[in-house]
């Protein structure tokens, strides 16, 4: 795109911007389908990390390595993705996919943001081979959220650790632009919060949880005290210490579709 003037790449940018989650979805499979990574920069935003898990041990993935990965594979044969479950939002979604690739069946989750060039995969859980027979941990992701709901109740920094990963960024989207922090730095929020008051007393109006093996994804809405209703969305995953966490947290002014 360049030389062009800034109409012909506003119209080139609108050309190409996911319109739906799906849109976004569909970008994300034809990037791994065709082992295509420039199909994967117009389905993920640039801080995006991939988090898989095998029963024992948790990778995470970047976008460089994830890309360059792409690039020196070949597609993959036979190859599919299907979407199993999607929640969405106005704002945020969250997604399950069964995305075959190979001899291997994945089950993905997907962490989805709608942003200024259009929507975008900000966060993706990984498992291959998960048992759907086995009956999902549903209770170990609940209690997550009601950790995480406890810590914003009481701004309690050490019980938002207990429901986030160390590695987790906590994104928001605002005017358009994403926006992320640490764990390390909502602490630091709280404490400051804490000392003008005694905590966040939200009342949760709906949850949605959706987990297959070590990885699963939740939403849960609710409204505050200041008036406002919100959305969070996550995913969450089982660590190799048979903890379970947030490893990516989207928190936006967004009522659920449904």
């Amino acid at each position: 795109m360049t030389g062009m003037s800034p109409l012909l790449l506003l119209a080139a940018l609108a050309a190409t911007a996911n319109t739906t989650p799906r849109d976004a979805i569909a970008a994300y499979a034809r990037a791994t389908e065709r082992s295509d990574p420039e199909a994967l920069n117009e389905a993920v935003q640039p801080s995006a990390v991939m988090y898989c898990a095998d029963g024992t041990d948790t990778r995470a993935t970047g976008q460089v390595e994830w890309k360059t990965k792409l690039a020196a594979s070949l597609p993959p044969t036979p190859a599919s993705t299907r979407i199993d479950w999607l929640d969405e939002g106005k704002e945020s979604a969250v997604a399950r996919l069964t995305a075959v690739r190979g001899a291997l069946r994945f089950t993905d989750y997907l962490l989805i943001a709608r942003l200024r060039e259009g929507w975008r995969i900000v966060g993706k859980l990984c498992e291959a081979g998960v048992d759907d027979s086995i009956p999902p941990a549903t209770a170990a992701a609940e209690r997550v959220i009601d950790a995480k709901l406890a810590a914003d109740r009481a701004w309690n920094g050490a019980l938002l650790a207990d429901s986030i990963d160390a590695r987790a960024l906590v994104m928001t989207v605002e005017n358009g632009e994403f926006v992320a922090a640490t764990l390390a730095e909502w602490q630091a929020r709280y404490v400051e919060r804490r000392k003008h008051s005694p905590g966040n007393a939200v009342t949760v109006t709906s949850r949605q949880v959706d987990v297959r093996g070590s990885i699963g994804a939740a939403r849960w809405t609710f409204h505050s005290p200041s008036g406002s209703d919100w959305s969070d969305r996550a995913l969450i995953m089982r660590r190799p210490d048979g903890r379970w966490r947030m490893m990516a947290l989207l928190f936006v002014k967004d009522a659920p579709a449904d």
